[in-house]
């Protein structure tokens, strides 16, 4: 398992600020071809749905993903680490470059 790393990187176009996940080859708002990178930390689940097969996988164990809405971003697919459900605000992280997410953790 590769490190974690707290957010996880969007594209943000240059010229109109729209926020995107994957990177796109044109902004889709105002065709703009260049991005800059930027973090988004968390967002809220909108929808739950779990691979339960894999093509080729020996051993495969269910796996449950989510698409979460970000505040400052775009909707994105993220695998769930816990058992967050729709409405649930989560944080948002990554594993190399995949997207990952987890119940906001509560701080005193």
């Amino acid at each position: 398992m590769s490190a974690e790393t707290a957010g996880v990187t969007i594209w943000r176009c240059t010229n109109c600020g729209g926020g995107f996940f994957p990177e796109p080859l044109l902004c889709p708002r105002c065709h703009g071809p260049a991005f800059t990178m930027d973090t988004v930390h968390e967002g809220v689940v909108e929808e739950i749905s779990v691979i339960r097969h894999m093509l080729g996988q020996e051993n495969w164990q269910p796996r449950r993903i989510a698409s979460v809405r970000t505040a400052d971003g775009p909707l994105m697919t993220v695998g769930l680490r816990d058992e967050s459900g729709p409405g649930a605000r989560i944080e948002l992280f990554q594993e190399g470059e995949a997207p990952f997410g987890r119940a906001k953790t509560r701080q005193a």
